[in-house]
């Protein structure tokens, strides 16, 4: 019982802190912010913990299971005139799981830092996928903030093109042989993350901030400032630097403004203008 004990108190520490999710989609800049933020003195921000696409659901299936197969036995000893209950778990044990697997992971990082997470103000996790479930992260982590990096999708999609075909043995071919029809799908999951993220923010005033990938240039990097304000942490000039550069060294910005253009055919570009002009507009590119 003293691990159990000892195990508790330290995810106590860690959710005394403030915690802060990365999120945003494949190639708009999330890991380069958290290898930004991770070299802050007064942040631990690793990644990928994978809670809500890959953790969560198994968690539920598990527990979704044994609530079945529990419920067969104790109708079974019921049955036979013993005792017999179905033990089952609710919804609140399952967040309340999902709250201490986060914690568990969030401690394991921190335990390396040093002075440890006393000297920290704030522990993050970057996991692009979260941005479509935040409402279930929130369950777990109430009172998480959230910054969410984004891009221009029709520059991400051409990133994402070659990222994607440069990697692979040839099943991304066979999949999306053509690249019209993938930025087609690729744009509309980019349209899908804003607006997931946005539906979020309706319901959680002051806990999500917005931050263009494209701003994130300049030896100042003027874009963190705001961040840094955010979180609650140093926001100096020369600690931004420091962090700014931290980040290109270990995970250089693919941002090419203004790629698009060269790669899109005119009817794609119409398709994407058509269909998420206004939104394209809203979050300051041209349509």
């Amino acid at each position: 019982m003293e691990d159990y004990h000892a195990t508790h108190e330290r995810l106590v520490r860690v959710f005394e802190k403030d915690i802060v999710f990365v999120t945003g989609a494949t190639r708009w800049g999330t890991a380069w912010l958290q290898q930004c933020l991770d070299a802050h003195p007064e942040i631990c921000c690793k990644g990928e913990g994978h809670f809500t696409d890959i953790l969560f659901p198994l968690l539920a299936g598990a527990f979704d299971d044994y609530n079945a197969r529990s419920e067969i036995v104790g109708n079974r000893l019921q049955r036979s005139g013993m005792a017999g209950n179905a033990a089952g778990f609710t919804f609140e044990d399952v967040h309340h799981l999902m709250a201490t697997s986060i914690g568990l992971a969030l401690s394991r990082w921190t335990s390396g830092e040093i002075g440890g997470i006393e000297t920290l103000k704030v522990v993050g996790e970057k996991t692009p996928e979260h941005i479509v479930q935040l409402d279930v992260l929130a369950k777990a982590v109430p009172g998480m903030k959230v910054v969410h990096v984004f891009r221009d999708g029709r520059d991400e999609a051409v990133s994402a093109w070659d990222f994607n075909n440069a990697l692979s043995q040839g099943d991304f071919q066979k999949t999306y042989p053509a690249f019209d029809g993938y930025a087609r799908m690729f744009t509309g999951n980019w349209a899908g993350s804003i607006h997931a993220c946005k539906r979020f923010e309706r319901g959680h005033k002051d806990s999500v901030l917005h931050l263009r990938a494209e701003d994130l240039q300049g030896d100042t990097v003027e874009a963190l400032a705001p961040v840094m304000a955010f979180l609650g942490v140093d926001g100096t000039e020369n600690t931004i630097k420091t962090c700014a550069d931290a980040a290109w060294d270990t995970a250089p910005l693919d941002v090419d403004p203004g790629a698009w253009k060269k790669k899109f055919n005119e009817a794609t570009a119409k398709h994407c203008t058509h269909e998420y002009g206004e939104l394209l507009k809203l979050l300051g590119y041209e349509a």
